[in-house]
């Protein structure tokens, strides 16, 4: 796989440099402030993420209130097509969605003035001014899905979630005219389905010979799943849904017309997933009935909640179907792409964020793949180091480790199977392993495996198995704030009040964080950064 992997990451670089990436880009967001950090960011980033010659336009565009991934692209398209009045759309654009409170990866997500794919990432950019983010070298995976797309006549946009990479197992084949009729696409990967696949993700059904979908099956036990699927024929396959998904100009034209006026009442939200596209699948209104009567008898309550929203939501999914037939002589044509066994880059979450570092160091396929879409190199030293523009001097006992723009000062530091990036460290000891992500330090241990430091600048601390600890620079003054990765629930209680001896609450940070001004937030980091080895 790694092999495929890494090919798929150097073909979207030569993408990217031949100019042949996107021409819009639109980024939806949440808030006024996140509106506008992104459209500033990725005027930043655009030369490396989309094309060389930044001729990408970035449009930012603003979601009020909750809209769920369906309306809310229905949203972000009226609003993009008023911004572009009298232009015409490229052939294919990417919409990428930056949202998510980022919960459960508290209190890093606060550290990053509450924008959970703004993580910074090892690789910096062309200009060396700003490392890319998260949401960055996701939207740099995308670059390969949008060319193919457009390679094989598909008119629309590619709808992205923020901050996941996910590159194909498998290399595509470029077939001219391929996706020119087709209005819906689903990323897929076809695998059979386990214990865990069935609960925890949804299946798309699709016909063997010609890749149309025809169902979609919520997450049940394997069991009840396998006993829906039998009832298919053997001319179907099913593959783990991968979230994102293509949409034609036409069938967004259509669902603007139908779902306009929901999209202006703050009360009613909806998700593609899954239920837009079981209605879209559904024979009638009967099949749709029975879809729901399903789900109660398996204990799920999703459809009745969602007509609870939209009582009226099937009958105007049918309109939309019913209009685009008007329209185009034919019903909405869905479509799957496979990809294979993906990679799947994942830092919102403490486990994955640790399990994604840790594998750096290693030469496995998730190691190899993942030192790959950062641009990092793969040759080792005799010790087994991977040293990227670092100054350690002789003596330090490093070995197998990654450590990427760093600067240590005292002999008797030790890191043993660590990544350490974007350091001004005296004296680091890792003689367990971890991560150092963008800290200074007179002083920092990590005491024992699987620990992560971020934005941490001090004298001295000390890391135990298992902790995370980062600093908030507020305008009053900083705030120290940890936890653990064995805390798992960032629910109710241990988000609203303080935990793991924090002096305030995730909740208080998050809501203090927000009043914040970003610019300020960088430059507070960035002194506390750059004083520690004056």
């Amino acid at each position: 796989m790694s092999e495929i992997w890494q090919r798929n990451i150097r073909n979207y670089r030569l993408i990217i440099e031949h100019n042949l990436g996107p021409r819009v880009v639109n980024v939806v967001s949440g808030s006024l402030a996140d509106q506008a950090y992104w459209q500033e960011r990725l005027l930043k980033t655009r030369q490396d993420v989309f094309r060389a010659d930044g001729e990408t336009m970035v449009f930012s565009s603003l979601e009020k209130t909750r809209k769920g991934n369906f309306l809310g692209s229905i949203n972000a398209w009226m609003a993009l097509r008023r911004a572009t009045e009298g232009t015409n759309l490229p052939p294919v654009m990417l919409m990428n969605m930056v949202f998510g409170q980022g919960k459960r990866l508290s209190p890093f997500t606060q550290a990053l003035t509450n924008r959970k794919p703004a993580f910074p990432t090892p690789l910096c950019s062309s200009n060396g001014e700003v490392y890319l983010s998260t949401a960055d070298a996701a939207a740099m995976s995308a670059t390969l899905w949008l060319r193919h797309l457009d390679q094989g006549g598909f008119k629309g946009m590619v709808i992205k979630w923020g901050d996941e990479a996910v590159i194909p197992g498998k290399v595509w084949e470029d077939v001219p005219g391929q996706y020119k009729d087709v209005d819906g696409l689903r990323f897929v990967w076809q695998t059979e389905p386990t214990d865990d696949l069935a609960r925890e993700k949804e299946w798309v059904q699709f016909n063997l010979q010609t890749h149309q979908m025809t169902y979609q099956f919520t997450r049940q036990d394997l069991a009840g799943l396998r006993k829906r699927l039998a009832a298919s024929g053997r001319d179907h396959r099913i593959g783990v849904n991968l979230g994102s998904l293509g949409i034609s100009y036409r069938l967004m034209e259509a669902a603007e017309q139908v779902f306009g006026e929901d999209v202006g009442d703050d009360s009613k939200w909806v998700d593609w997933d899954p239920y837009t596209w079981i209605a879209l699948a559904c024979r009638d209104e009967a099949q749709w009935k029975a879809e729901a009567a399903f789900e109660e008898q398996i204990g799920k309550s999703g459809i009745r909640q969602l007509e609870q929203r939209l009582p009226d939501f099937y009958t105007k999914i049918h309109r939309m179907g019913e209009l685009f037939r008007q329209r185009h002589d034919r019903l909405p044509l869905i479509k799957v792409l496979d990809f294979g066994q993906p990679y799947w880059m994942d830092w919102g979450l403490h486990l994955s964020l640790r399990r994604s570092l840790e594998a750096m160091t290693t030469d496995t396929d998730l190691g190899a793949t993942s030192r790959e879409l950062f641009g990092l190199p793969h040759e080792r030293d005799r010790n087994g180091n991977i040293i990227v523009r670092s100054e350690i001097p002789q003596g330090v006992d490093i070995r197998n480790s990654l450590v990427v723009d760093t600067t240590i000062t005292d002999t008797r530091s030790v890191i043993h199977d660590g990544v350490v990036v974007a350091g001004r460290h005296k004296r680091l000891e890792m003689p367990d392993g971890g991560s150092v992500l963008f800290c200074a330090a007179g002083h920092m241990q990590l005491n024992g495996p699987n620990a992560i430091a971020f934005k941490w600048c001090g004298e001295a601390t000390r890391l135990n198995e298992g902790d995370r600890k980062t600093y908030l620079y507020f305008a009053d003054g900083p705030v120290e704030m940890r936890t653990n990765e064995s805390l798992t629930n960032y629910e109710g209680d241990n988000y609203s009040q303080p935990v793991m001896g924090n002096p305030i609450s995730f909740e208080e940070a998050a809501r203090r964080m927000s009043m914040e001004d970003t610019r300020m937030v960088e430059m507070r980091w960035k002194e506390a950064w750059e004083s520690c080895l004056r």
